[in-house]
């Protein structure tokens, strides 16, 4: 990852995910940290103050349009190994 700090206004793309279980979380961002994927996580509380609908306790996050793809890879694979 570079060492330049990645702000969430730039992160564009939102990926909602059926991610609840707070060890598949923590797996799903070591996994992103570990592929270098700039991410902002956005929890239940974090997406009622910013109004984007996710109230059923779904982790979900926002990624640059660049690494949507491999993420999805990533969080499928976590969501998968359930």
């Amino acid at each position: 990852m570079s060492s330049e700090r990645v702000h969430e206004a730039d992160l564009d793309v939102l990926i909602r995910t059926g991610i609840k279980d707070p060890v598949a979380i923590g797996l799903a961002e070591s996994l992103l940290r570990e592929a270098g994927i700039p991410f902002f996580a956005v929890d239940r509380n974090v997406a009622a103050r910013q109004e984007s609908g996710n109230f059923l306790n779904w982790w979900s996050v926002r990624v640059s349009t660049e690494r949507e793809a491999e993420t999805r890879e990533i969080l499928q694979s976590v969501e998968d190994a359930k």
